[in-house]
Protein backbone atom coordinates (compact mmCIF):
# COMPACT_ATOMS: atom_id res chain seq x y z
CA UNK A 1 0.00 0.00 0.00
CA UNK A 2 1.20 3.36 -0.86
CA UNK A 3 2.22 5.54 2.10
CA UNK A 4 -0.37 8.97 2.39
CA UNK A 5 0.45 11.94 0.72
CA UNK A 6 1.90 14.82 2.96
CA UNK A 7 -1.53 15.98 3.05
CA UNK A 8 -3.21 12.98 4.45
CA UNK A 9 -0.42 12.09 6.84
CA UNK A 10 -1.16 15.86 8.58
CA UNK A 11 -4.92 14.60 8.71
CA UNK A 12 -4.48 11.28 9.57
CA UNK A 13 -2.37 12.40 12.59
CA UNK A 14 -4.78 15.25 13.69
CA UNK A 15 -7.96 13.25 14.07
CA UNK A 16 -6.53 11.77 16.84
CA UNK A 17 -6.15 15.10 18.03
CA UNK A 18 -9.47 15.94 17.21
CA UNK A 19 -10.85 13.27 19.41
CA UNK A 20 -9.28 13.86 22.18
CA UNK A 21 -9.20 17.61 22.38
CA UNK A 22 -11.85 18.91 20.04
CA UNK A 23 -12.04 21.08 17.16
CA UNK A 24 -11.21 24.65 19.68
CA UNK A 25 -8.56 22.61 21.66
CA UNK A 26 -6.64 21.36 18.94
CA UNK A 27 -4.21 23.69 18.17
CA UNK A 28 -2.05 23.92 15.00
CA UNK A 29 1.24 23.28 17.18
CA UNK A 30 -0.15 20.30 18.70
CA UNK A 31 -0.59 19.53 14.53
CA UNK A 32 2.62 20.23 14.00
CA UNK A 33 4.20 18.06 16.88
CA UNK A 34 2.00 15.22 15.66
CA UNK A 35 2.32 14.63 12.11
CA UNK A 36 6.37 16.05 12.33
CA UNK A 37 5.94 18.43 9.97
CA UNK A 38 6.59 22.25 9.74
CA UNK A 39 3.91 24.72 10.88
CA UNK A 40 4.20 26.33 7.51
CA UNK A 41 3.58 22.90 5.84
CA UNK A 42 0.89 22.48 8.00
CA UNK A 43 -0.95 25.85 6.92
CA UNK A 44 0.56 25.01 3.00
CA UNK A 45 -2.30 22.22 2.69
CA UNK A 46 -4.69 23.91 5.37
CA UNK A 47 -5.07 27.38 5.47
CA UNK A 48 -7.38 27.10 9.00
CA UNK A 49 -8.25 24.37 11.50
CA UNK A 50 -11.89 24.45 9.83
CA UNK A 51 -9.84 23.27 6.55
CA UNK A 52 -7.74 20.72 8.21
CA UNK A 53 -11.27 18.98 9.88
CA UNK A 54 -12.80 19.22 6.91
CA UNK A 55 -9.83 16.87 5.22
CA UNK A 56 -10.02 14.81 8.42
CA UNK A 57 -13.78 14.10 8.08
CA UNK A 58 -13.58 13.27 3.65
CA UNK A 59 -10.45 10.94 4.55
CA UNK A 60 -12.58 9.03 7.12
CA UNK A 61 -15.49 9.08 5.06
CA UNK A 62 -13.66 7.39 2.15
CA UNK A 63 -12.71 4.47 4.59
CA UNK A 64 -16.07 3.64 5.67
CA UNK A 65 -17.51 1.01 3.83
CA UNK A 66 -21.08 1.31 1.97
CA UNK A 67 -23.41 -0.98 4.19
CA UNK A 68 -26.84 -1.87 3.10
CA UNK A 69 -29.49 -3.01 6.19
CA UNK A 70 -30.17 -6.86 5.88
CA UNK A 71 -31.87 -7.74 9.48
CA UNK A 72 -34.69 -9.69 9.65
CA UNK A 73 -35.97 -7.76 13.33
CA UNK A 74 -35.84 -4.89 14.69
CA UNK A 75 -33.61 -5.83 17.22
CA UNK A 76 -31.27 -7.41 14.97
CA UNK A 77 -31.50 -3.88 13.25
CA UNK A 78 -30.06 -1.87 16.11
CA UNK A 79 -27.00 -4.68 16.40
CA UNK A 80 -26.16 -3.81 12.73
CA UNK A 81 -26.40 -0.21 13.21
CA UNK A 82 -24.22 -0.78 15.89
CA UNK A 83 -21.74 -2.76 14.00
CA UNK A 84 -22.06 -0.76 10.67
CA UNK A 85 -22.96 2.60 10.97
CA UNK A 86 -22.99 4.17 14.78
CA UNK A 87 -19.18 2.46 16.19
CA UNK A 88 -17.45 4.05 18.13
CA UNK A 89 -15.41 5.98 15.64
CA UNK A 90 -18.75 7.76 14.38
CA UNK A 91 -20.07 8.57 18.03
CA UNK A 92 -16.96 10.58 18.34
CA UNK A 93 -17.49 12.13 14.79
CA UNK A 94 -21.05 12.52 16.11
CA UNK A 95 -20.04 14.90 19.50
CA UNK A 96 -17.50 16.91 17.35
CA UNK A 97 -20.36 17.48 14.84
CA UNK A 98 -22.82 18.35 17.23
CA UNK A 99 -20.22 20.34 19.83
CA UNK A 100 -18.29 22.09 17.65
CA UNK A 101 -19.56 22.05 14.04
CA UNK A 102 -19.95 25.48 14.08
CA UNK A 103 -16.08 25.66 14.30
CA UNK A 104 -16.22 23.59 10.10
CA UNK A 105 -19.58 23.94 9.11
CA UNK A 106 -18.46 22.46 5.87
CA UNK A 107 -16.86 19.52 6.95
CA UNK A 108 -19.93 19.34 9.26
CA UNK A 109 -22.54 19.47 6.32
CA UNK A 110 -20.01 16.42 4.84
CA UNK A 111 -20.97 14.44 7.51
CA UNK A 112 -24.16 14.67 7.37
CA UNK A 113 -25.08 14.52 3.90
CA UNK A 114 -22.51 11.45 3.06
CA UNK A 115 -22.77 9.60 6.61
CA UNK A 116 -25.85 10.47 8.36
CA UNK A 117 -28.39 11.08 6.09
CA UNK A 118 -26.95 7.94 4.04
CA UNK A 119 -27.54 5.41 6.76
CA UNK A 120 -31.38 7.31 7.64
CA UNK A 121 -32.03 6.64 4.12
CA UNK A 122 -30.82 2.90 4.20
CA UNK A 123 -33.27 2.54 7.72
CA UNK A 124 -35.82 4.13 6.11
CA UNK A 125 -35.44 1.65 2.52
CA UNK A 126 -35.57 -1.52 5.13
CA UNK A 127 -38.53 -0.03 7.06
CA UNK A 128 -40.02 -0.10 3.95
CA UNK A 129 -39.07 -3.49 3.06
CA UNK A 130 -40.34 -4.49 5.76
CA UNK A 131 -44.00 -2.99 6.12
CA UNK A 132 -42.42 -1.02 9.69
CA UNK A 133 -43.27 2.50 10.23
CA UNK A 134 -40.25 4.07 9.96
CA UNK A 135 -40.72 7.39 11.84
CA UNK A 136 -41.38 4.67 15.04
CA UNK A 137 -37.58 2.88 14.37
CA UNK A 138 -36.09 6.29 13.84
CA UNK A 139 -37.61 7.38 17.17
CA UNK A 140 -35.41 4.14 18.79
CA UNK A 141 -32.48 4.64 16.32
CA UNK A 142 -32.37 8.12 17.71
CA UNK A 143 -32.75 7.39 21.17
CA UNK A 144 -29.64 5.04 21.15
CA UNK A 145 -27.68 7.44 19.81
CA UNK A 146 -28.78 10.06 22.08
CA UNK A 147 -27.41 7.35 24.72
CA UNK A 148 -24.26 6.68 23.04
CA UNK A 149 -24.19 10.65 22.60
CA UNK A 150 -24.15 11.21 26.33
CA UNK A 151 -22.20 8.23 27.98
Amino acid sequence: MAQPSKKDHIALSARPLFFEHGIKGTSVDMVVKASKVSKPTVYNHFPDKSALFYHVVSLWLAQQSAVSLTSSSEQALIEELQNAWLHSEAITFYRLIIGEGNRAVEATQLFKQHYDAVWRADLKDWCAQQGIDALRVEDKVSHYLLNKLMA
